[in-house]
């Protein structure tokens, strides 16, 4: 079955940003909201899959000593901005530490998912679309208006949370092919810290 996050209560969620108001600024989640609302949608387009996703590089690649004949193989993964973990596959992926020079890269990424954004539903009739703002649009009160920041904010928490990542390796020709694991990939950013530089790690990538 799909990796399910655990859910967050309402209160669970006003608690985290009542915390997240006291070290992030309001404007870079405001800048962060904006960025990703201006991702588009996965495409497939010549044979390949354009999958916007937020990247972190993968820095060390150390597989588990064997203990017996293996068809699967077992890896310690770090990457920048998530916690440590591990990732067992039948591909066998080139080992490399932090520093060292590679042939290959890899990214863990988190494929792009608009409901965190919790956009309205523009098709309830009770509502009048020039009453929703969209942040730092012009038809607000302006880029820190209560309704836009309450969004962003309620974004980095849903953000800091686990999620369940893709692994990918680049190829020669600059694509990404994707590394299938014997189950989901599920992995979280290592702190709000994390959070604060995602606006660099937007991207498309070419899956082949």
């Amino acid at each position: 079955l799909p990796y399910t996050p655990p859910s967050l209560s309402e209160g669970d969620i006003q608690t985290s940003i009542s915390l997240l108001r006291q070290t992030v600024a309001v404007d870079l989640a405001l800048k962060l909201y904006a960025l990703l609302d201006d991702l588009k949608a996965p495409r497939f387009a010549d044979c390949r899959l354009h999958l916007p996703c937020i990247a972190f590089r993968v820095t060390t690649v150390t597989r588990r000593p064997i203990e017996h004949k293996e068809t699967y193989f077992t890896y310690e993964v770090k990457a920048d901005g998530l916690r440590d973990l591990q990732i067992t596959t039948e591909d066998r992926l080139l080992q490399f530490s932090e520093g060292s020079s590679t042939r290959q890269s890899f990214l863990l990424v988190r494929p792009w998912d608009r409901h965190l954004l919790e956009l309205p539903d523009y098709t309830d009739d009770t509502k009048n679309v020039d009453d929703f703002v969209i942040p730092g649009s012009p038809g607000g009160e302006g880029p820190l208006d209560s309704e836009s920041s309450e969004r962003a904010m309620r974004l980095i928490v849903r953000l800091g949370q686990p999620f369940s990542a893709f692994l990918l390796a680049q190829q020669r020709s600059g694509e990404y092919k994707r590394i299938a694991s014997d189950r989901d990939i599920i992995t979280q950013v290592n702190d709000v810290d994390s959070v604060h530089g995602m606006d660099v790690r937007l991207r498309t990538l070419e899956i082949l």
